[in-house]
C-alpha cells in the first residue's frame, strides 16, 4: 500500500492558509480577545506584533502555524492589521531571525494550551484512526480527520508527510484488524471454497464470482430464473448465516464495492488479509442485491403484463364497439314487440321472429355473452392469459424467498403459503373450498368464485400475486436478506440499544424525557 498518497500540489495546499478564508471563519479564528490583545501588545515593534497575532490564529485555525507567512491571504492579514492597529505591509518584515518565530510560537502554543504530539498521543490517534479507517477508507478524508482530530485535542499538527503516514499505517492495520474479526467465518474449508470461486468453471466458462456479479438485463422470466439460481447458490453456501457485525457497516459496504469491481485476477494476486474479507463481503452483498433484483423483476413483470391486459382490454372496447351497436338494434326491435299492446301476449313469440330471425337472435344472445364485462372492469381476464407465463418463475420465486410481516396471520402470507402448498403437491391441486377470501377484492371475485362452489387456482394465484406486490411496495411485508424490501424496524434503533442511547438522542434532538410532556406537546403541536 502506498504511503505517500497526496500529490506536491496537495501537499502544498494543506501546509498554508486556504485562499480565500471564508468570512465566517475570519470572525470566529481571526478575532482577538483583549487577553490576547494584551499578549500581543507585549511584542517589540508592529511587525513582531502582526506576526504573533498571526501564528495564534493561525493555531487556532489549522492547528499549526504555517512557515511561509507571505502567502497568507491578504484578507486576513488586513482584519489582524487593523485590530493589533498596525499597518497590514509591516508583515513583510516579520520572522528575519528564525528565533524570533520559533519564541513566538512556544508561546502561542502556551497561550491557546497546545503542546507539541509525543509518543502516546501518537499512539492514541493511531488507533483512532484505526476505528475511522474500518469505517472510511478514503485515505484524504482520514488525513482530514487526523488533523482535526489533533486541533481538536490541542495538539499542534506536526508535517504533513507524518501525518500521510499515519494515515496509510491505520489504512494498513485496518485490514488485519478486519481479517481478525471476520476469523470465526474463515476455516479452512471456508478458504477452499472462496479460492474455488475465482478459478473458471467449465460448466459456467467464467468463474463463479463472475456469475454471481452478472445482473438481470430484464423481467423476463428466463432472467428472474437465474437471479433465483444464484440466490439458491448463495443460500446453499450458508450465506444468511454469516454474521459481518463485527465489522462497521461502511467496512462491508466499502470492501463489497471494491471486490465487486475487481477482477477475479486482481482479487487472486491480494494478499490474504484483503481477499478474503472482501471476498465474503461480496458475497454478503450480492445476496442482498440478488434478493433486491429478484423482487424488484417479478414486480415489473407483473406491472408490464397487467399494463399489457389494460391495452388487450381497451382493444377489445374499440372492436366490440360494432358488435355492440348492432346488438343494441336487436334490444330496439324486440322491446318495440314488447311495448305494442296490439300484439297479443300469445303473438309476442311469433312477431318477434318475424322482426328478428331466431337464427340472428341466437348469434347475437352468443356474442353478447362475449361482450358482457363485470363491475369494475379490470381487465382481469386478460391479465389471467398471462397465467401459464408465470408459471416459469413463481413456483421458484416463491421457494427461494422468505416473506414475513408483523402479524404472522396477515392474509397474503396466508395466500402465499397456500399457493406453496399446492405447489409442492405432486399432482394438480385445486383451490380448497374453505381457503379464506381475505385478500379478494371485488374486481377479482367474479373470477375466483367458480361453479359449484370451486376457486380458480388460476385466478387466486393471481390475485395474491398482485397483492403480495402491493404489501411489498407499502412495507406491510418484508424480505429475508433483502435490502429494499427489508423490515422497517431494521431503519429504527433496536429495543436493546434504546436504553443507552435514548439520553444522547433526547440531548440532541431537544426533547423532554418524561413522555407524558412530549406527548402534550406534541398534541398543542
Amino acid at each position: 500500500m502506498p504511503i505517500d498518497f497526496l500529490t506536491p500540489a496537495e501537499r502544498d495546499r494543506l501546509n498554508r492558509f486556504p485562499d480565500p478564508i471564508p468570512d465566517e471563519d475570519l470572525r470566529v479564528f481571526f478575532t482577538l480577545s483583549d487577553r490576547e490583545m494584551q499578549e500581543v501588545q507585549k511584542q517589540r515593534g508592529a511587525p513582531n506584533q502582526l506576526g504573533f497575532a498571526l501564528q495564534l490564529c493561525a493555531l487556532r485555525y489549522l492547528g499549526f502555524a504555517p512557515d511561509d507567512g507571505s502567502a497568507t491571504p491578504g484578507a486576513a492579514v488586513t482584519f489582524l492589521a487593523q485590530q493589533v492597529g498596525v499597518p497590514a505591509a509591516a508583515l513583510a518584515t516579520y520572522g528575519t531571525r528564525i528565533h524570533t518565530r520559533t519564541t513566538h510560537f512556544q508561546q502561542v502554543q502556551a497561550s491557546l494550551g497546545f503542546r507539541p504530539a509525543l509518543p502516546l498521543d501518537v499512539a492514541a490517534l493511531t488507533v483512532w484512526l484505526v476505528e475511522r479507517a474500518l469505517e472510511h477508507d478514503t485515505p484524504t478524508l482520514l488525513l482530514q480527520l487526523a488533523c482535526d482530530k489533533l486541533r481538536q485535542d490541542q495538539i499542534v499538527r506536526p508535517g504533513i508527510t507524518r501525518v500521510e503516514r499515519w494515515v496509510a499505517a491505520a489504512r494498513e492495520e485496518a485490514h488485519s484488524e478486519t481479517l481478525r474479526r471476520l476469523t470465526p467465518l474463515l476455516t479452512t474449508d471456508q478458504h477452499a471454497w472462496l479460492e474455488t470461486l475465482l478459478v473458471p468453471e467449465a460448466g459456467l466458462r467464467r468463474t463463479r464470482l463472475a456469475w454471481l456479479r452478472q445482473e438481470a438485463v430484464s423481467h423476463a422470466a428466463s432472467q428472474i430464473l437465474l437471479t433465483l439460481e444464484r440466490i439458491r447458490f448463495l443460500i446453499d453456501a450458508g450465506v444468511p448465516q454469516w454474521t459481518l457485525t463485527a465489522l462497521p457497516p461502511n467496512r462491508v459496504k466499502w470492501l463489497a464495492q471494491a471486490g465487486w469491481r475487481a477482477t477475479p485476477q486482481q482479487l487472486q494476486r491480494m494478499p490474504i488479509v484483503r481477499r478474503y474479507p472482501m471476498l465474503l463481503a461480496v458475497l454478503h452483498q450480492a445476496l442482498h442485491h440478488h434478493t433486491d433484483i429478484a423482487v424488484e423483476l417479478s414486480d415489473q413483470c407483473l406491472w408490464a403484463s397487467y399494463t399489457d391486459a389494460r391495452q388487450e382490454l381497451e382493444a377489445f372496447r374499440k372492436t366490440s364497439a360494432r358488435a355492440t351497436n348492432e346488438t343494441l338494434v336487436l334490444f330496439q326491435k324486440l322491446g318495440e314487440v314488447l311495448l305494442d299492446t296490439a300484439v297479443d301476449d300469445t303473438a309476442v313469440r311469433a312477431v318477434s321472429f318475424a322482426r328478428v330471425p331466431e337464427a340472428v337472435l341466437r348469434a347475437a344472445v352468443e356474442e353478447t355473452a362475449g361482450l358482457m364485462r363485470p363491475r369494475p372492469d379490470a381487465a382481469i381476464d386478460f391479465f389471467g392469459k398471462r397465467y401459464s407465463y408465470f408459471r416459469q418463475f413463481v413456483p421458484a420465486w416463491l421457494r427461494a424467498l422468505t416473506f414475513s410481516a408483523q402479524d404472522s396471520a396477515h392474509p397474503v402470507l396466508q395466500a402465499v403459503h397456500t399457493i406453496r402448498t399446492l405447489d409442492e403437491a405432486p399432482t394438480p391441486r385445486p383451490v380448497p373450498k374453505e381457503t379464506s377470501l381475505a385478500i379478494v377484492t371485488n374486481p377479482w371475485r367474479p373470477y375466483i368464485r367458480e361453479a359449484e362452489g370451486t376457486m380458480s387456482r388460476r385466478y387466486y394465484e393471481l390475485c395474491a400475486l398482485w397483492q403480495l406486490r402491493s404489501a411489498l411496495r407499502s412495507g406491510d411485508i418484508w424480505v429475508a436478506h433483502s435490502r429494499r424490501y427489508a423490515d422497517p424496524a431494521t431503519s429504527l434503533i433496536p429495543l436493546t440499544d434504546w436504553p443507552h442511547r435514548r439520553p444522547e438522542v433526547i440531548r440532541q434532538t431537544g426533547t423532554p424525557g418524561a413522555g407524558a410532556q412530549r406527548l402534550q406537546e406534541r398534541e398543542a403541536e
